[in-house]
């Protein structure tokens, strides 16, 4: 199955769009950051590409001043 992985500055930041994606009724899994990406923060959220439109995802992050990488992954 087939991920987008939103890597933040901090756990913070991660805690944050936990909260923001929630109530914009997301569907994601916050994941210990995959090992091949470099990050400060040990903490990453997990999306399915099938399960949201992520162009609206990286819009309500933006919208609420969370900077973030994107990466795909191919998980089990």
């Amino acid at each position: 199955m087939f991920y987008k992985i939103f890597i933040f500055e901090s756990s913070h930041k991660v805690l944050k769009a936990d909260k923001v994606l929630t109530e914009n009724k997301i569907k994601f899994d916050v994941i210990p950051t995959p090992k091949e990406f470099s990050s400060d923060c040990g903490l990453s959220i997990r999306i399915k590409e099938s399960d949201a439109e992520l162009l609206k995802v990286e819009a309500i992050l933006e919208k609420n001043d969370l900077n973030f990488k994107v990466h795909n992954k191919e998980m089990k």
